[in-house]
């Protein structure tokens, strides 16, 4: 399809739809992203760009860029709290390594990208509906968007155009940015976490700089339930910071300086076609836990998807239908790999914890189930850069590949 002539209107300027709009533009096609934001801004914490990501990244043409602003991570290094025993040990094969990065500074990348490539936005425009149709059109609050050829929801797992709601997990997180602590405890190429059974769990991940010129940050987190939001904040900030350093003695400075941003989480796999010509894609299609860090990554494999099938095939509907193809088996596994994961890590369980730190730790130290526990980490089982025909929308072949390597 020549995608000159298609006009899209994206809902949501998260990694997705950025990454999408971009994407789209840069082959012709007509682009406007609807936020309800006054201004597109990120939401959330730092997280780990896996070598799926930064794949897409790469035919991007950012991946400089953000291995620049990122922090290389190379190990994920989980101990139980009370004896420091690992039950976690995943390295990445060598040369290889993941990104961790601040949303921010992720965000602002892709938003200068979607600017220059053209990329249209209209602001303070919360999307509340879809009208369907050969050209559908978003529905906002007291207006409607112009037709369009495609709609695509990159709203999130809250997006309204779905009656069916998403789980609510009920453990959430504390997170809040901070600076790296210079000279402590922490290796500046680890993810680290402490465990205590499967109802507490804290980590230390370092995302490097916001932009040229900042402070390198750290993402500091603290796994709490939902129900027990209330409570932590009754009891005040001492009792908190209390608890963290009888929890882990290492991370105290951290909770000290921390403005805690307290995030729910979500798990539900929605039909990604919304309507003749409306798609779903990261979030908005398939919600997750973050113990696999996969959301941002499933993001922009959707986004890369989605715009090579619209690339390579005669029709939207042909696209649409080469798209799922090249996505549902790798984000039924995964939905399912989280759905089966989580409770071990983010429960009331008080016996799954005892299989995790006797099995998973133990296991890492032979070669061929580390290497498959790795890929499972990194997002590669099934290949899914592979399914995607990034001939389609490459931009340089001299740009580097996805483990930031000459190419």
């Amino acid at each position: 399809m020549n995608l000159t002539s298609l006009e899209v209107s994206i809902a949501g300027a998260g990694i997705g739809g950025l990454s999408l709009a971009t994407l789209l533009a840069r082959q012709g096609a007509a682009v406007t992203i609807y936020d309800q934001m006054a201004a597109p801004q990120p939401v959330g914490s730092g997280f780990v760009i896996q070598p799926t990501g930064a794949a897409v990244l790469s035919h991007m043409e950012l991946l400089d860029q953000v291995l620049a602003r990122g922090s290389r991570i190379r190990r994920m290094h989980g101990r139980l709290s009370s004896n420091g025993r690992t039950v976690l040990d995943v390295s990445y094969a060598k040369g290889g390594h993941g990104i961790a990065i601040q949303r921010v500074a992720l965000f602002d990348l892709l938003l200068d990208a979607a600017v220059r490539a053209g990329v249209g936005f209209e602001t303070s425009s919360r999307v509340t509906a879809v009208e369907d149709g050969s050209r559908p059109r978003v529905v906002l609050d007291g207006r409607n968007g112009s037709p369009a050829d495609l709609v695509v929801d990159a709203m999130g797992a809250s997006s309204p155009l779905d009656r069916k709601s998403a789980t609510e997990l009920s453990y959430g997180a504390l997170w809040a940015t901070v600076p790296w602590p210079k000279g402590g405890p922490f290796a500046e190429d680890e993810l680290q976490q402490r465990y205590h059974r499967a109802s507490q769990m804290a980590g230390v991940l370092p995302v490097g700089t916001a932009h040229d010129g900042a402070a390198p940050m750290a993402t500091f987190f603290w796994s709490i339930r939902n129900a027990d939001v209330a409570a932590w904040r009754n009891a005040g900030r001492a009792a908190w910071i209390n608890e963290v350093g009888a929890f882990w003695p290492d991370v105290v400075d951290l909770a000290e300086i921390a403005e805690p941003v307290h995030a729910r989480y979500r798990h539900h796999t929605r039909q990604p076609l919304a309507g003749r010509n409306v798609i779903r894609i990261g979030d908005a299609w398939h919600a997750t836990s973050p113990q696999l860090g996969q959301g941002a990554n499933m993001a922009l494999l959707d986004a890369a998807s989605l715009c090579s099938a619209l690339a390579s095939q005669p029709t939207i509907a042909d696209g649409l239908t080469q798209h799922l193809h090249q996505r549902q088996m790798h984000i039924r596994f995964y939905q399912l790999l989280s759905s089966i994961l989580t409770p071990f890590y983010q429960s009331d369980s008080r016996i799954l914890h005892f299989s995790r730190d006797l099995l998973i730790g133990p296991v890492t130290k032979f070669p061929l189930l580390r290497g498959l526990i790795t890929t499972l980490v990194t997002g590669e089982l099934l290949s899914p850069v592979a399914r995607i025909a990034f001939d389609r929308i490459a931009l340089d072949s001299g740009e580097q590949d996805a483990l930031g390597q000459p190419a």
